[in-house]
C-alpha cells in the first residue's frame, strides 16, 4: 500500500479535486487513495447516517478512474458501542454502501477519542475481527487504533495484537504525530510493540490542518530513513488541505517510495511547475541556510560581496515571485513571501550603506525597515520558517497517553527576522565608530 490518505480537519476536497490528485499521483507511481476527511460529518460524528445518492456517484466516479485504489474511512469510535448489536449493523451497512459502488479498501478509524487501556483494545480487536469477516474477500481492512504514535509496547497495544486478524494492517504515525524523523529503528520498535506486525505508516506530511493552518508545506520529504518502508507494510501520505498545492510534496514522496531522491526529484518538479523559488520560501529551509551563512560572514568586508551574492539572488527573485497554477489556494502565502523577500533586500542593503559609510541615509532606512518589519509579524501567514508556532509533536507516555514534546513549540526560525536583526546590529556598530 503506497499513496495517501485525506485524513485532515478542515474542508473536504471536492471530487474534482480528489480525482485530479489521483491521477497525479498515479503517474507517479502511487497506488491507494483513502478517503476519510475529519470534518465530513458522516465519516465521524454522524457516522451512523448513510450517504445520499451523489456522494456514492462520487466514490463510484473514483474508483473507476483506473489511477489508485479507492479506500473509504470510517471514525465512529466517538458515538459507537463496540459490542453492540445495533451499532455493528449500522456499520456494516454504511461501509457496504460504499463498497458496492466499488471501493474495495477499508479504514477502520479508531484515532482521537478517549483513551481506555487494555480494555478499550481488547474491544477494538473484537470490532476489527468482526469486521474483517463481514467484508470477507470484498474489501482489505485498516485499522487506525487510539495508540496511533510511539515504540513501546502498552497494555493497549498488547491487547489489540492479540485480537488482531493477521491480514489488518495497523496505522501509525511514528514516534510522535508530526516528526521531523522516522527511522527504519523506529518502525522496527513499533513493530515489536505490536508482537512482530510491520506497521502501516499514516505520514502526517504535508498536512497543514488545525494548529497549522497558517503554513503551506511546500518542500520536499525530509527526515525519512532509507529502508523505512522495507520496514512498513504500507506508507499513506496525510496531505495539505489545499490539494493542488499538495502536488509538489507530494511529488517528493512519490520519489522516496520509488526509492528515487526526494529532494533531487522535488526540485525537477518545483522548476517545472514555475514553484521553485515559492516553494523554498514556504519550505524555509533554503532562505534559512542562505541567511546563516549571509550572517556569519557579515563583519568580513572584503568576503562578504561574494559570500552574500547566492542571498541576494534568492531574495531577488522571491520578492518578484508568484504561485502559477495555485493563485486561489496560495496567494495570501505568494504575498507575504514577496513583502518579506523585499524587507530582506532592504536588510542588505542597510549593510551595504553601513560599509559605504552612508549613515544618514541608512538611519532613515532602519525606520523604513521598522515599518515593514513590525508588520511582517504580525502577519496571518507563515513565510521563511516559522515565527512563533504550534505543531502536533505529540508523543507516548508509558501508560499510552499523550506526552506534550518540547519540539510541538516552534519560534524563532524566521530567515528574514535574521537577517533583520543582523542587519540593524551591523549597522549600529558602523554608525556609532569613531574614526
Amino acid at each position: 500500500m503506497a499513496g495517501i490518505i485525506e485524513g485532515f480537519y478542515g474542508r473536504p476536497w471536492t471530487w474534482d479535486e480528489r480525482a485530479d490528485v489521483m491521477r497525479f499521483c498515479h503517474e507517479r507511481g502511487m497506488r491507494h487513495y483513502v478517503y476519510a476527511p475529519k470534518d465530513d460529518p458522516k465519516h465521524r460524528v454522524d457516522w451512523r447516517l448513510p450517504y445520499d445518492r451523489e456522494t456514492l456517484d462520487g466514490f463510484a466516479r473514483l474508483a473507476s478512474e483506473n489511477t489508485l485504489q479507492v479506500g473509504f474511512g470510517i471514525s465512529p469510535g466517538l458515538s459507537m458501542d463496540f459490542g453492540s448489536a445495533d451499532d455493528r449493523a449500522a456499520l456494516a451497512t454504511k461501509i457496504d454502501q460504499v463498497v458496492d459502488v466499488g471501493v474495495d479498501l477499508v479504514c477502520l478509524g479508531l484515532d482521537d477519542i478517549p483513551f481506555g487501556g487494555a480494555h478499550q483494545g481488547v474491544a477494538h480487536a473484537a470490532l476489527t475481527a468482526w469486521l474483517r469477516e463481514h467484508l470477507g474477500d470484498r474489501a482489505a481492512l485498516v485499522l487506525v487504533p487510539t495508540e496511533y504514535v510511539g515504540r513501546a509496547p502498552t497494555p493497549y497495544l498488547t491487547a489489540l495484537a492479540e485480537g488482531m486478524p493477521d491480514d489488518v494492517a495497523i496505522a501509525w504515525t511514528g514516534d510522535a504525530v508530526m516528526n521531523a524523523a522516522i527511522t527504519v529503528d523506529d518502525a522496527r520498535a513499533r513493530a515489536a510493540a505490536l508482537g512482530g506486525r510491520a506497521p502501516l505508516l499514516w505520514d502526517n506530511y504535508p498536512v497543514n490542518d488545525g494548529v497549522m493552518t497558517d503554513r503551506l508545506h511546500l518542500g520536499p520529504l525530509w527526515g525519512r530513513e532509507a529502508g523505512l518502508a522495507d520496514e512498513c507494510c504500507g506508507y499513506l501520505s496525510n496531505p495539505l488541505v489545499q490539494p493542488r498545492s499538495s502536488k509538489l510534496p507530494l511529488a517528493s514522496i512519490a520519489a522516496w517510495l520509488r526509492g528515487d531522491d526526494p529532494l533531487s526529484e522535488w526540485a525537477a518538479e518545483a522548476q517545472g511547475m514555475g514553484l521553485r523559488v515559492f516553494a523554498e520560501a514556504c519550505d524555509g529551509a533554503v532562505p534559512q541556510a542562505l541567511v546563516e551563512q549571509a550572517v556569519e560572514w557579515i563583519d568580513d568586508d572584503r568576503s562578504w560581496a561574494n559570500v552574500v551574492a547566492p542571498l541576494r539572488e534568492w531574495l531577488t527573485a522571491a520578492s518578484e515571485c508568484g504561485a502559477p497554477g495555485l493563485e486561489d489556494e496560495a496567494g495570501p502565502w505568494a504575498e507575504q513571501v514577496r513583502t518579506e523577500a523585499c524587507l530582506g533586500v532592504d536588510a542588505l542593503r542597510l549593510v551595504d550603506l553601513a560599509r559605504e559609510e552612508r549613515f544618514a541615509k541608512g538611519i532613515e532606512v532602519t525606520f523604513a525597515i521598522g515599518v515593514v518589519w513590525a508588520a511582517v509579524r504580525r502577519a496571518e501567514k507563515t513565510v521563511m520558517g516559522a515565527r512563533f508556532g504550534l505543531q502536533p509533536a505529540l508523543g507516548q507516555r508509558p501508560d499510552g497517553t499523550w506526552s506534550f514534546r518540547a519540539e510541538s513549540v516552534i519560534e524563532n526560525r524566521n530567515a528574514v527576522d535574521a537577517l533583520v536583526r543582523a542587519a540593524l546590529s551591523f549597522f549600529a556598530s558602523r554608525s556609532s565608530h569613531v574614526r
